[in-house]
C-alpha cells in the first residue's frame, strides 16, 4: 500500500513556494492573507498562525545587531513540519495499492470517482475545483500580483469546509481493480464490483 496525492505534490509545492516568495519579497497584504489561507488549509490546527507568518518573513531578513525585539526565524523542525503539511495535507491523500497501471505520478490530478462515501465524493469535487484554481495561480506568472493572490484566497476559503477531514481516504476494495498485468488501477464505470 501507498499514499497517493490527488492534486500533484508539485502543484502544492509550487503554490506554496510562490506564496512564501510573495509574502517575503513584497508588502502586499494579499500575499499574507493568501499564505495564511494556504497554511490553514494544509494544517488547520496550527496555533498562532500570525506569529508563524512573521517568523517566515523573519527568516529572510538580515539579523539585527541587537537582540531586542528580534523575531527568531522558524527552525528546521518547524519548517519541516509545515512543508510536510503543505505537501501531504490529509484531504489530498488516498491510500491504495503501490503498483498501479494508472498512476499519474506527479503529472496531473488523480481524481477518484468510485467506492467513495458521500462526503469523500464531495471532497473529491472540491479538490478538483481547487486544483483548477491552483493551476490558474501558477500560470499567473512567477510574481503573482494582488489580483491572483486575492482569487486564490477566495478559492481556498470557498472550498475549505469541503476539505476539512480527520485523515486520508483509506483503502477500500471497491475503489480498485486489478489489471491483467497484476497491477492495480482506479475503478471506472463499467468495471465489475468486487
Amino acid at each position: 500500500m501507498s499514499w497517493h496525492h490527488i492534486i500533484p505534490a508539485s502543484v502544492l509545492a509550487g503554490v506554496w513556494n510562490y506564496l512564501v516568495d510573495r509574502h517575503v519579497a513584497t508588502q502586499l497584504r494579499e500575499a499574507r492573507v493568501a499564505l495564511r489561507q494556504y497554511i490553514l488549509l494544509a494544517k488547520r490546527n496550527l496555533t498562532d498562525v500570525e506569529r508563524v507568518l512573521d517568523r517566515i518573513r523573519a527568516g529572510s531578513m538580515p539579523r539585527p545587531r541587537t537582540g531586542y525585539g528580534s523575531l527568531a526565524p522558524l527552525d528546521v523542525v518547524e519548517v519541516h513540519a509545515i512543508t510536510t503539511a503543505v505537501v501531504w495535507p490529509p484531504w489530498n491523500i488516498v491510500e491504495g495499492p503501490s503498483s498501479r497501471s494508472d498512476d499519474p505520478k506527479d503529472e496531473y490530478l488523480d481524481r477518484f470517482t468510485y467506492g467513495l462515501s458521500a462526503d469523500e465524493t464531495t471532497r473529491m469535487r472540491a479538490i478538483a475545483l481547487l486544483d483548477g484554481e491552483f493551476e490558474n495561480f501558477l500560470h499567473a506568472g512567477p510574481m503573482p500580483g494582488s489580483t491572483a493572490l486575492r482569487a486564490l484566497s477566495t478559492a481556498i476559503a470557498r472550498y475549505r469546509t469541503f476539505l476539512t477531514c480527520d485523515g486520508p481516504i483509506r483503502y477500500r476494495p471497491e475503489m480498485w481493480v486489478r489489471d491483467a498485468g497484476a497491477k492495480w488501477r482506479k475503478r471506472r464505470g463499467g468495471d465489475p464490483h468486487p
